[in-house]
This record gives structure tokens, C-alpha cells and sequence, in this order.
């Protein structure tokens, strides 16, 4: 994997993490003290008495760092017990205390530090901790693209479609479980002259060129929706991007994908993840779904309009017409206003 490519993701999901830190200690006061340095750093903190209770704070809530005061080892052992790899475990200790760091290491802590370590320093062990899991999932994640093989489709040269919902339902799951937005645009293929048929695989391949050379490296990515013969469909994986954002994408590609290829058209939907990622659990499905009942809608109040609205209500997904149960008769998504009119609204 390109060096630049892993600094780039590391620093994306560094600052997608939520910083959610648990403090366990069994005295009272040194867990508030503790917990009031770490909150006023700007970490958002819960607390646990005791292991037990840690134990079942993680069982409700991803917590991705875990600082322990007291003698956290049997804890550590329980929670990487449950296969529990995506959390780092930090201990704080007396500096005269006569620990077993060996067995420390090899129960699951990831760190120790003493209790008397002035802010600067703790706090920049933390931010260690942060990116070090960023890192852990880039490997993860590069590791399971290896085993893989990364399918892609013949014609074209993006993800295959079992592929694209398969990666999709991965980013998905990720930002809700950590409250971020994600948006997934749809692009059809069609030919401008009716005597042209569109969907070559020497077209479809400068199609993608332009879609990757637009959206942002090593972050957003494309693959295929529909499967050959069908007409392509492609979907645009936008993570951290919301329905306000695309109006101002859809119109960085179409100018793209007009210079690139002056012979065909291209029509665009959008769907998002309901804003913080949390309730009902979305399919990858679900969200290309009611992506392409935007690409079919005309932007105006009508039946299309309509069937687009009731999916997304129903599957907890957002589209760029609709705000809560209030719903725009004009849609800025579909509105062909250009980059300069949207910069200077």
C-alpha cells in the first residue's frame, strides 16, 4: 500500500473516531479529578466504578480508548476476551509500584503511565492512542482488501456491484457507529445520440477516470450499482459528506464527466444517512435504493417525488428535498445552478 495513501486514511479515520474516553477507578474522587483533566482537554468522558461496571458501559457504547486507575489487568483480560481489539487500553499507575508489565502486555494493555504525569504529556499519549487505532483498522482494512482480491468489474474498472454493496454496508456500519454522515450518489450512463449505444467498456472506463479524478483520494470512492447487461448505474461512496454538500458535488462531476465524455448523459441521485448515524439500522440496499428514486425524480413535486420521500422515511435515509417530515417542492439536488451561483448564495 502506497505510504501516502495509508498517511492519508489514518488521518481521515483519526478524525472520524469519536474521542469518547472511559475512566475506570474504584475511588471515587481520583476518578473525578481524573475524569474532569480529561473533559476539559475537550474528550467527551463517562465513568466506571469498577470493572464490572466498564465492562458493561463498552457492552452499550463503543468507547475507543479506556484509561484504568486501578489494577485494570483481569478487566483488560475480560474485555479483549469478547474479541474486543478496536479499543485501546491505557493503565495509570504509582511510579514506585512494582507492576508485571509483561503480563500486562500480554493480557491487553496497551500502554501504562503514571498518575503524576503532567497534562501535556498525557494528553499527547492519548492523541497516540487515537491515531494508533486509526492505524490498526488501515491495516485491518488493507489486509482484508488483500484476501479479497478487491473484485472489479471487467467493463469498466470499479468495484463489482456485489463488491460495492458489500464495501458499502462496511462504511455504513462505521458511521453509525460512530455518529458520522455519509452520502452515496448514484450516476446513470446514457448515450446523447439514440443511434450510440452507451456502456462500452472504453467509455465506462474514461467515466470512472473522471469520477476518481473529481472526488477526494483515498476517501470517497466509486463502484458499480448494476450488474452487466444491465445500463451502468455507478454509486458514489461520500463519507462525511451530507445532502447540503451535494449539490455542489454532483455539479463538480457532471462538469467532469461532460469533458471527459461530450458523447454521453448522465443523470444523478442522492441519499444519506439521517444526520448523527443514530436509530434505525440502515442497509447499503436501502440507501442506493432510495439514491436512484432521486435519480428518476425530476426534482418537482409529484409521484416521484413522492415514492422517493415515503423510502426514505421508512428506511430511516435522508434526501436533499426532504428536511424532518417537511419536504421542498423544489429540489436544490436536482437544480442545475452552477458552482459560481451556489458559492455566492
Amino acid at each position: 500500500m502506497n505510504v501516502d495513501a495509508m498517511a492519508t486514511r489514518i488521518s481521515v479515520l483519526g478524525r472520524a473516531l469519536p474521542m469518547r474516553i472511559l475512566i475506570v477507578d474504584d475511588d471515587e474522587l481520583e476518578l473525578a479529578l481524573l475524569a474532569d483533566r480529561v473533559a476539559a482537554a475537550g474528550f467527551e468522558v463517562a465513568r466506571a466504578a469498577s470493572g464490572a461496571e466498564a465492562l458493561r458501559l463498552l457492552g452499550e457504547q463503543w468507547f475507543p480508548v479506556v484509561i484504568t486507575v486501578m489494577d485494570g489487568i483481569a478487566f483488560t483480560q475480560a474485555l479483549r476476551a469478547r474479541g474486543t481489539d478496536d479499543t485501546y487500553v491505557i493503565m495509570l499507575t504509582l511510579r514506585e509500584s512494582n507492576l508485571d508489565y509483561e503480563r500486562g502486555y500480554f493480557a491487553g494493555v496497551d500502554d501504562y503511565l503514571t498518575k503524576k504525569l503532567p497534562d501535556t504529556e498525557l494528553f499527547a499519549r492519548v492523541h497516540a492512542a487515537f491515531n494508533t487505532l486509526a492505524l490498526r483498522r488501515t491495516l485491518k482494512e488493507t489486509r482484508a482488501q488483500l484476501v479479497s482480491g478487491a473484485p472489479v468489474d471487467a467493463e469498466s474498472g470499479a468495484f463489482n456491484a456485489p463488491e460495492t454493496l458489500q464495501r458499502l454496508n462496511s462504511e455504513v456500519r462505521r458511521a453509525q457507529r460512530y455518529g458520522r454522515m455519509l452520502s452515496v450518489m448514484t450516476i446513470s450512463v446514457r448515450a446523447l445520440d439514440s443511434a450510440h449505444a452507451a456502456g462500452g467498456g472504453a467509455e465506462l472506463q474514461v467515466v470512472i477516470q473522471s469520477i476518481r479524478n473529481t472526488i477526494r483520494t483515498h476517501i470517497d470512492w466509486v463502484g458499480r450499482i448494476t450488474e452487466p447487461p444491465a445500463a451502468a448505474v455507478f454509486g458514489v461512496v461520500l463519507p462525511e459528506a451530507s445532502p447540503v454538500d451535494g449539490p455542489a458535488i454532483k455539479e463538480r462531476l457532471r462538469a467532469a464527466l461532460s469533458r471527459s465524455s461530450p458523447s454521453l448523459g448522465f443523470d444523478f441521485g442522492l441519499a444519506s444517512l439521517e444526520r448523527g448515524g443514530a436509530g434505525k439500522q440502515v442497509e447499503a440496499s436501502e440507501l442506493v435504493g432510495v439514491a436512484e428514486l432521486c435519480r428518476v425524480c425530476s426534482g418537482h413535486a409529484g409521484p416521484a417525488q413522492l415514492s422517493a420521500v415515503q423510502r426514505s422515511v421508512a428506511s430511516g435515509v435522508t434526501i436533499a428535498c426532504r428536511h424532518g417530515y417537511v419536504v421542498e417542492s423544489h429540489c436544490t439536488f436536482k437544480s442545475k445552478v452552477s458552482l459560481s451561483e451556489q458559492r455566492s448564495a
